[in-house]
This record gives C-alpha cells, sequence and structure tokens, in this order.
C-alpha cells in the first residue's frame, strides 16, 4: 500500500456568537457556511501553487447539524463556491465533534489504497445560522424504540458531571484547567502561533465597516478562578460544570490536503505529516465524554507506540472534565497537553474542531521540532475520535 501524506492544514478563526440583545453580531455570523469552506479551498491552492487545481478529486467535509445552509451536500457546495473545477466531487459526513478528524482520516485511507492521488478533508460549523439542536424535529426523533430501551439518553452537560464523579475530580482542578485554556489561549495568539494555520476572512461588524477576522476573539484572558466559581451549575443541582468550564459556541471552519507520494515528486510538494494510526470508539452514551480514553489506548496499540512516545496532545475541551479524566487515567503531564489552550477559551465549532486542533499540532510540532502528535475528540452519543500523526 502506497503512502499519504498531509501538505497542508487551515481553517479560519474562528467567530463568536451573536447576541442580539446586546447590539453584538458574531463576525462569521453573515457568512455563508459554504462560503467559509470554499475560502479554505482557495488558500490551499494558493498555498500550493505547483499542484493543479484540476488533480483534487473530492473534497470530504463533516457538519454535525445539517439543516437550513448546512443543509444538503455542503461538500459539494463547497466545491461550486471554489475554485475548484466542477470536476471535483464532495461528500458530507457526520461524525459530531470528531467530524473532521474523521474526514482526514477517510481521505489519507483513500489516498493510501489508490482511491485519490489529492484530496480535500475537514469541516464546518456555522453555529449561529444553524444553532444545536435545530436540525432536530421534535416530533419525528431519530431514535429508534430499540435505542431508547436500550440506552438512557441525556445532554453533553450532565455527561460533563458524570465524567468529574467517575474520575473523582475537584472543583478546583476543574476551575484551574478553565483559566489555565484562557492564559495559554491568549499566550499564543499574542506570541503569533495560530498565524501559519488561520486564514484572514473579511467581515462586515454592526455599524457597517469592513474588518478581518484573523484571530480567535472568544478568548478571556482576564478570567479568575474565583469569578467562575459564582456561575451557576445548569447541568446539576450542586454540581461542578458552568459556562466558563464549557466549551464556547462559535462559527468556524477546517481543511486540509492530502496526497499520493506520487502526487509529492510529480509537482514538488513538500509532506509535512502523515497517519500512523486512526481510532474510532464507543462508550455509554449517557456517560458520553470518556470515549477519550480507550480510543486513545488502541490509537496507541495500532500505531506501535507508547503514551510517553507522544511529544504533544490535543484533547478536545468539550468540557474541562473530559482532559482532566484523560490526564488522570492516563498519567499524562499538563506540560504535554493543550499547551496553547483549547475549546474552553477559543470555541468549539462541532464538525470543524478535528481539523483545528489538526492545524494546531502539526505546527505546534514543526515550531519545537517534535515528532509525534495524538488528537482526540469526544462526540456525541458515546463516541469519540483519536489520531496520531508523526511529523515529517
Amino acid at each position: 500500500m502506497r503512502e499519504s501524506y498531509l501538505i497542508d492544514a487551515v481553517r479560519t478563526a474562528r467567530g463568536r456568537q451573536s447576541r442580539p440583545k446586546k447590539g453584538f453580531v458574531g463576525e462569521l455570523q453573515n457568512i455563508h457556511p459554504a462560503s467559509l469552506g470554499g475560502k479554505l479551498v482557495d488558500a490551499l491552492l494558493e498555498r500550493n501553487p505547483n499542484l493543479p487545481a484540476e488533480k483534487v478529486e473530492d473534497v470530504i467535509y463533516s457538519t454535525t447539524t445539517v439543516c437550513k445552509e448546512q443543509a444538503s451536500d455542503i461538500a459539494r457546495n463547497i466545491v461550486l463556491s471554489s475554485n475548484l473545477p466542477q470536476t471535483c466531487s464532495g461528500v458530507h459526513l457526520n461524525r459530531y465533534c470528531s467530524g473532521a478528524l474523521q474526514a482526514s482520516a477517510f481521505a489519507s485511507a483513500s489516498v493510501r489504497c489508490g482511491d485519490y492521488d489529492a484530496v480535500m478533508a475537514g469541516g464546518g460549523e456555522h453555529m449561529n445560522m444553524c444553532p444545536i439542536g435545530s436540525d432536530m424535529d421534535y416530533e419525528h426523533l431519530p431514535f429508534s424504540p430499540e435505542m431508547t430501551q436500550k440506552y438512557e439518553l441525556g445532554s453533553q452537560g450532565a455527561a460533563a458531571e458524570i465524567i468529574a464523579g467517575k474520575y473523582h475530580l475537584s472543583q478546583e482542578e476543574i476551575n484551574t484547567f478553565s483559566v489555565k485554556s484562557q492564559q495559554k489561549a491568549y499566550a499564543a495568539t499574542q506570541a503569533g502561533k495560530f498565524k501559519n494555520e488561520i486564514i484572514p476572512v473579511t467581515w462586515i461588524d454592526q455599524d457597517g465597516h469592513e474588518q478581518i477576522l484573523d484571530t480567535d476573539t472568544n478568548i478571556k484572558p482576564d478570567t479568575k478562578v474565583e469569578k467562575i466559581n459564582e456561575l451557576p451549575r445548569p447541568f446539576k443541582e450542586g454540581g461542578m460544570i458552568h459556562a466558563a468550564s464549557s466549551s464556547g459556541i462559535c462559527d468556524g471552519s477546517s481543511l486540509a490536503l492530502w496526497v499520493s507520494e506520487e502526487c509529492v515528486k510529480d509537482f514538488d510538494l513538500k509532506p509535512r505529516a502523515r497517519i500512523l494510526s486512526n481510532a474510532n470508539y464507543g462508550v455509554d452514551p449517557k456517560e458520553m465524554l470518556d470515549g477519550v480514553i480507550p480510543g486513545t489506548e488502541l490509537a496507541l496499540k495500532r500505531a506501535g507506540l507508547k503514551i510517553d512516545d507522544i511529544d504533544r496532545f490535543e484533547i478536545n475541551e468539550a468540557f474541562a472534565s473530559v482532559p482532566l479524566a484523560w490526564m488522570k487515567t492516563l498519567k499524562v503531564s499538563e506540560e504535554k497537553v493543550n499547551v496553547n489552550g483549547g475549546a474552553i477559551a477559543m470555541g468549539h465549532p462541532l464538525g470543524s474542531t478535528g481539523g483545528i486542533l489538526l492545524a494546531t499540532i502539526i505546527n505546534e510540532l514543526e515550531r519545537e521540532n517534535l515528532r509525534y502528535g495524538l488528537i482526540t475528540l469526544c462526540a456525541a452519543f458515546g463516541m469519540s475520535g483519536t489520531m496520531i500523526i508523526e511529523r515529517l
């Protein structure tokens, strides 16, 4: 089987949620999600001019909330919104929060087996246009009687509380981790660590002025432990999870370019990384969020690596209890985990986040001259996605 290489990975900055009562319009509120994806397609073509656009055969793209502007096959709509030729196809997938990571896993595997020579993969979520749950018809739910008889279904927030209790986390641990996420994200932004992955997007503010979004604007560096401890606990009476220990609602898009070794040679491309292993793992849908632990163990086994071999980890901060439980169970130092902050600070645009973390970790490995990176995300109804990459 031939090799598949990651050539480039880009993303938009995360745009904030609009707040109509306060007169605030989110940065990406009025930009169509297919347009956001199209801008990233064009950026990848511009950043890699040796690769002819007609060599890209497919776009694999993930969203979680499939309705309104994200309905239909958004991947094909992205192709037709971009500078790719109409010969390029597009396929949409949904694995909830780990979807963009799965898109890259599918893309790389398809290149390896010879189905593609060049393919783009990623995901997006426009949480302003398509809010969580807006794809649900509550008179016609997609849950079968067999499913609801076998399993107790709940919210992700309730699951975050279950994980906090199951792994004996303290309120101090949760609050401290949440504040550190803000501080690390702010420091990384100030140091320009995200510049190589973020594609600037032009937007119109509430006063009609043209602005450029080129940084994650949700970060709150002045967050204090004492202040967030006073926040209400919406998921459980007397619980530990609050708004400041939960990922922020936002808009965003991510996209990666995967090619064959023949493409690398024919068009003088520079490989940045390759996938060593990919793993998906399911757990009890009521607990929902700790599939990242067995998923990590499975990915390590498939790669023939130990946890200590990995140089950097990106554990999606859907809620603070997720990476904290992961670190506690697998005995990993926080010095290697989410070193540039995470979704608690910068936001979690659901179907896009796996691709965002891929872009972030490859840039971090290159910057620090490190070799192995692991990305893992919990996903709805008890799923998780994990990927181990090797920097080249």
